[in-house]
Parts: C-alpha cells; sequence; structure tokens
C-alpha cells in the first residue's frame, strides 16, 4: 500500500506527487508557435525538461520523431517562410542578428530535442527540415541545467534555449521559465548528492 502511495501522481504535472512541480509553474504565453522534435529516448529521460517546458508553455507542441508519419505532415504543414529551426549547423545564422522587421513574419520555432549525434543524424537524414533556415545561437547564456551533464558548458538544455530563442525572436520575457526549471530541479532532485551535479 505505502510503495503504491508513493507511485501516485500529481493529476496536473503528472509528475510523481512526492516530485510535483505545480506550485511552480508559471503563467507564461507566447505569440510563436513552438514545435519540439523529441527523440523517444530523450521522452524517458528523467532530466528531460520538455516536460517542464510543457507545463510552462502550455502552447508547446511535441512530436516523437520516431513517428515519421506525423512528423512529415506536420512539418509538410508548416510554411518555411514564417518558421525557423533552431540548430547549430554550418551557414545558420546567429538568431541575435534577427532585425525587428524580419522578426515580426516569424510564425514559429522548431527545436530537436536529442543527443547532439543524434540531433545531426535526424537533420541530414530528414529532408524536409532542409526547407527552413537555421538559427543559431551566437551569444547564449550560461546554462543552469547542472543535474545532467552537458558537451559544454554553454549547452543549453531544451527548456532554456527555447527561452532563448523567444526572447530573441519575439522580445518577450522568458527568465520564469528559467526559474521555474531551476526550483523544479532543485526539487526533484533533491535527494542527489551534490557530487552527481555537473556544475559549469
Amino acid at each position: 500500500m505505502m510503495q503504491s502511495a508513493k507511485r501516485t501522481r500529481c493529476g496536473d504535472c503528472l509528475f510523481l506527487t512526492e516530485q510535483c512541480v505545480c506550485k511552480w509553474v508559471p503563467k507564461l504565453s507566447t505569440r510563436l508557435r513552438i514545435l519540439i522534435l523529441q527523440d523517444p529516448k530523450e521522452a524517458q529521460h528523467a532530466k528531460n525538461t520538455v516536460s517542464l517546458l510543457s507545463l510552462g508553455l502550455p502552447t508547446v507542441e511535441c512530436i516523437s520523431i520516431a513517428n515519421s508519419a506525423l512528423l512529415h505532415e506536420v512539418l509538410a504543414q508548416l510554411d518555411p517562410n514564417k518558421w525557423r529551426l533552431v540548430f547549430p549547423i554550418e551557414g545558420a545564422a546567429a538568431i541575435e542578428s534577427i532585425d525587428k522587421e524580419a522578426a515580426v513574419h516569424i510564425e514559429g520555432l522548431i527545436l530537436l530535442d536529442a543527443t547532439w549525434r543524434k540531433a545531426k543524424k535526424l537533420y541530414f537524414t530528414e529532408s524536409l527540415l532542409h526547407a527552413f533556415d537555421t538559427v543559431c545561437f551566437s551569444q547564449p547564456p550560461l546554462g543552469q541545467y547542472s543535474i545532467r551533464k552537458s558537451p559544454n558548458e554553454v549547452s543549453l538544455s531544451t527548456l532554456e534555449a527555447c527561452a532563448y530563442a523567444i526572447e530573441q525572436v519575439a522580445g518577450e520575457d522568458m527568465q520564469p521559465l528559467r526559474e521555474f526549471m531551476v526550483a523544479a530541479q532543485e526539487w526533484q532532485w533533491r535527494k542527489q548528492p551534490l557530487s552527481h551535479r555537473h556544475i559549469k
């Protein structure tokens, strides 16, 4: 009975009741549409931030890259002139350099939620992604997601990358999203030894 109780999930945030983050969820919105293409293994990773992102920005759409039919259907419906792919590929434009006049015409952002290796594979094998202009970060903020190992000190979690991209394109303040992530991270991983943290 006790074990069963411990596995009960919150009906709102869907985390285990002992890891419920509802009291920190911010009320945010953005004019941009956000599409996350997610590797199935990332969806199963306990430290993935897309679940937190979806709570903070309920309009976020997340599609598994394993569902190729749905992936193709959704991408084919997007106007490449009004969408940008956030991905640091060679030739990508710095998102910080987008002027206000051009930014007004951007309708949505696509982000890849996968390891760097799998993200590159997806980009090079999914031809529909090549229709979209790519943008990257030339001056990204320091990442705060310290509970998961990153490839380098300037790497951002998907939530942080999304927040920064929205700020640069739409000029909307997404700091509450970062604060939510940090609060949730501290709460959910409060029993994790500090030695397991990946301090940057």
